[in-house]
């Protein structure tokens, strides 16, 4: 999920020129991961400035392969909203097409004003058939406490919203870096991983799930398998999002449609996900999320240590192992 478009030098490329037929290499169509279902990503980028040249969801409709679903920026941080999100989020309910809305956080903006931009932009979508998506790309020089700090307060509103465990979009060699998985509550993983880029004008093949994993991380539900596939639909951007979602097209339907979709069972206390213990924090006498929607403790260790006591993130954080109860369609 580009952040900005892919800067391409057409003057310098322009003696690679190749037949696209040749980048089909062997066994990439016969492959059993080319059977998974297939998906894109929108942003901005994929219609141009003046709005002459947007994205075509009748093409996207009739594409072969299936199209399966869709994501699609919402904004960033607390303050933007991308133009183009109601149009194609209402074209891609229009075709039909699964919609995974997705927020580009800012680690070291609050927490509740980045999700309260991410839920106005929203509006009344459906939330029950329509996961949401946090974006883990950025650090801006925040460290390791302060990115997992927010990240798990994001997550916790987005449950508290919506009764549903959001994805996280990222890839193995970010998240090592930058996030604290073992702290974190519940999530889907949606991953990037690509073949070294191909210059252009070549398309690059997707990426032969699975990704690599971030460590602690055993499972994955959505891979990211190419950032510079060939445009569908969207003639202002020469590339486009390659995804693989970990699953058959019933998986993928009853994941998203309720049909034995895991949800956490819940603690009376705060109504997060169930925890071993509430009251782990120094002086605590219940859950700090009760505060404040989301919130998790401040303390006074410095943020610049990393583990689990320095990073001020207990153990009532974590999520016991199993700890689920299946969703009942009402439907």
């Amino acid at each position: 999920m580009s952040l900005t478009a892919t800067a391409i030098n057409p003057a310098l490329d322009a003696a690679l020129t190749v037949d696209q037929a040749l980048l089909a290499l062997p066994g990439d169509e016969d492959s059993p991961d080319s059977q998974l279902p297939f998906g894109i990503d929108l942003s901005r980028y994929n219609t141009s400035e003046d709005g002459k040249k947007r994205v075509n969801f009748d093409a996207i409709q009739t594409h072969s392969p299936f199209v399966a679903f869709i994501g699609i920026r919402a904004g960033i941080s607390w303050g933007y909203q991308d133009p183009w999100f109601n149009y194609y989020f209402t074209e891609a309910q229009r075709i039909n097409r699964i919609r995974f809305p997705y927020h580009v956080l800012y680690p070291g903006e609050d927490a509740l004003r980045q999700m309260d931009n991410f839920f106005r932009i929203l509006g009344d979508i459906n939330l029950d058939t329509n996961p949401l998506v946090l974006d883990l790309e950025l650090d801006h020089g925040q460290t390791v406490s302060k990115i997992t700090q927010t990240t798990i307060n994001c997550i916790n509103i987005i449950y508290r919203r919506t009764n549903r465990i959001p994805f996280i979009y990222s890839r193995a060699l970010w998240v090592n870096r930058f996030l604290m998985v073992s702290a974190l509550p519940p999530v889907h993983w949606w991953l990037a991983q690509y073949r070294f880029s191909l210059p252009f004008p070549l398309y690059t093949p997707e990426y032969n799930p699975p990704p690599s994993l971030p460590t602690g991380v055993n499972t994955w539900h959505i891979h990211q398998t190419s950032q510079r596939g060939k445009s569908i639909g969207a003639p202002a951007l020469y590339y486009m999002d390659y995804n693989r979602f970990n699953g058959t097209f019933l998986e993928l339907s009853n994941f998203i449609y309720g049909a034995a979709q895991p949800v956490p069972i819940t603690c009376p206390i705060d109504n997060l996900p169930c925890t071993g213990d509430k009251t782990k924090y120094p002086g605590a006498k219940r859950n700090p999320c009760s505060e404040a929607e989301g919130a998790a403790p401040q303390g006074s260790t410095p943020e610049d240590k990393i583990n689990r006591t320095q990073l001020n993130l207990s153990p009532s954080w974590l999520i016991h192992k199993n700890n689920f109860s299946p969703l009942v369609n009402n439907d």
